[in-house]
């Protein structure tokens, strides 16, 4: 199954700081282009395309305004497009990641209609304990799935825990519930180490499980019995003249069914400009995976997003 891919977005108050500086800074944006772009070892690709209008903008973390959205996916000698337009408002504070991300959508495709939404919301529970409630839906990203209209609705909940200075840990547990009858229960943990705070270098351990309930269904994605995934991985966050540069590497081991390990790998690298109300802003991720597939345990992805918002 081609992975689904989540954004953590999060909500807050606005810095006194912020909020005069805001006060004097246009209040309304665009965004145009942003793209998304990827492709696979199985030859699916993706292509989409957004155009925004925000009437309502303090910065190119606050603002609320309408979305159009064009996606062209293709395979081989096959291909389909949809036409999404969407309402979202998002409100987060750059100083700490705290916040909301709002989307709701409507997403027309081969004769399917389909109400989406791609929102979270996460608050500080204690001075160190941190909780994310999210809830996504939208459609299944392969050719049979597309073909037959199959989507999914996923409800979670992540919670991370400082245990001591420079150690902390996330668990997420969730549930993927298709269109097809097919559930999928969902754990995720990460134990997180600042390696060297000064440069923002952390060392992670990562593990991820899920199983799907109904394996019978036709081969609209892969879904396994059971799929196990332990990963060493190492980041880097760290803000270098206002922007601020993401990165995270690993490698670990796969089982699928209880079978014999096999290797996983993940590389992503993100960067995004300062978060000011009067200029342009620039956000840019792209990454590759390799895990497992249709096709054996070396499907591999690759992506890229790019993102400009022009203040008026």
């Amino acid at each position: 199954m081609r992975r689904l891919l989540f954004t953590l977005c999060v909500i807050g108050f606005i810095t006194p700081a912020l909020a005069q500086e805001s006060s004097l800074a246009p209040k309304h944006a665009i965004s145009i282009p942003e793209v998304y772009v990827s492709s696979d070892s199985e030859g699916f690709s993706t292509n989409k395309y957004k155009a925004s209008i925000y009437p309502l903008y303090s910065n190119a973390e606050n603002y609320t305004g309408l979305q159009y959205q064009h996606n062209y996916f293709s395979q081989n000698n096959w291909n389909s497009t949809a036409e999404q337009y969407s309402l979202v408002s998002k409100s987060i504070n750059p100083r700490n990641g705290l916040g909301y991300n709002l989307n709701v959508g409507y997403n027309l495709e081969g004769g399917y209609k389909l109400l989406t939404t791609d929102s979270n919301y996460s608050t500080m529970l204690t001075d160190t304990t941190r909780a994310e409630i999210l809830v996504f839906r939208d459609r299944v990203e392969t050719q049979n799935s597309l073909t037959n209209g199959i989507y999914y609705t996923m409800g979670g909940v992540s919670i991370e825990q400082k245990l001591v200075e420079r150690l902390s840990v996330v668990l997420f547990g969730g549930n993927l519930y298709f269109s097809d009858t097919n559930t999928r229960p969902t754990i995720r943990a990460k134990v997180i180490y600042d390696l060297i705070p000064d440069y923002g270098i952390t060392a992670q351990l990562r593990y991820r499980q899920y199983r799907d309930t109904n394996t019978n269904v036709a081969n609209n994605y892969f879904n396994p019995n059971s799929y196990n995934e332990s990963m060493v991985a190492f980041g880097i966050r760290k803000r270098i003249e206002g922007w601020m540069i993401n990165g995270t590497a690993g490698v670990g081991q796969q089982s699928i069914d209880q079978g014999p390990s096999t290797t996983t790998q993940l590389y992503e690298l993100a960067a995004t400009s300062p978060v000011n109300a009067k200029d342009v802003y620039f956000r840019t991720k792209a990454g590759y995976g390799k895990s497992a597939g249709f096709l054996g345990p070396n499907y591999f992805y690759r992506y890229f997003m790019g993102e400009l918002i022009f203040p008026f």
